[in-house]
């Protein structure tokens, strides 16, 4: 993991410059230096999963085609929206689902499988404090969540995307005890601040590239009202949309 090296890298770097500034006016200044960049790089490598700073996540896909991630559902009242525009598209996406959720809505987790689509863990509190869970708390809500999906539809996913998208050093215990692999994104579309659906495509087309794995949301309306026009542009520039399990060629489920 980067995060061992630069560990190890900082407390040589501080021992070295211990003896060096020993007795001087400046040691305690360069102390303080040195563990502010410390804790100034494990910061960015914690809010910036594509740093792959604390471990490995999936951030594009093997092929040409692009693949549609929806986070933070099942929600009752765009969630359907969003299946209905999939239908009529013709395309497979993945749901990222918080647990909680899911337990309340799980006739929405069954119309998501039913439907030929990807549904993957996102936590089951979706707590906003979830990167300061201990191993044990955060591996526990990954298998809740888990345990949620699998009640639903009979399957148990593989896949999972971190809360926030902010790791830490206690998430490859809990990915290895759940048997998931985690998923980023190479293109985050922003819909969270997106003012309106015209912004929200301009966004998502301006930065567009093959095998590119796009962030969204399906409890907005924002998402909702522009996905149609955002499947028609993706399909113009002939990239194509592909379920993530394809492009990434991982198994969406444990095998039985």
């Amino acid at each position: 993991m980067k995060h061992n090296i630069v560990t190890f890298i900082a407390l040589t770097t501080i021992v070295v410059s211990s003896v060096i500034f020993m007795e001087t006016d400046f040691m305690w200044i360069v102390m303080g230096a040195l563990g502010l960049l410390y804790l100034g790089i494990t910061a960015y490598g914690s809010y910036q999963i594509q740093t792959n700073y604390f471990f490995t996540s999936i951030h594009k896909g093997k092929k040409k085609a692009v693949a549609l991630t929806f986070d933070d559902g099942p929600d009752p009242e765009f969630t359907p929206q969003i299946l209905d525009i999939l239908k009529e598209k013709k395309v497979k996406a993945t749901f990222f689902v918080i647990g909680k959720k899911a337990e309340k809505y799980p006739e929405l987790l069954r119309r998501i499988d039913e439907e030929g689509h990807t549904i993957a863990n996102h936590s089951y509190s979706h707590h906003v404090l979830i990167a300061f869970f201990s191993t044990a708390r955060l591996t526990n809500d990954l298998a809740r969540c888990n345990e949620v999906i699998t009640a639903a539809i009979g399957k148990t996913p593989t896949l999972f995307r971190p809360p926030f998208g902010v790791t830490n050093p206690r998430y490859p215990k809990a990915l290895r005890e759940n048997g998931l692999d985690s998923i980023g994104w190479s293109l985050r579309s922003m819909d969270t601040q997106a003012r309106n659906k015209y912004r929200l495509i301009d966004n998502i087309i301006s930065k567009l590239r093959r095998s590119d794995i796009i962030l969204l949301h399906d409890r907005l309306a924002v998402t909702t009202h522009a996905l149609e026009d955002i499947i028609e542009h993706i399909n113009s520039r002939r990239l194509g949309i592909e379920p993530l399990p394809a492009i990434i060629n991982k198994d969406a489920y444990v095998k039985v």
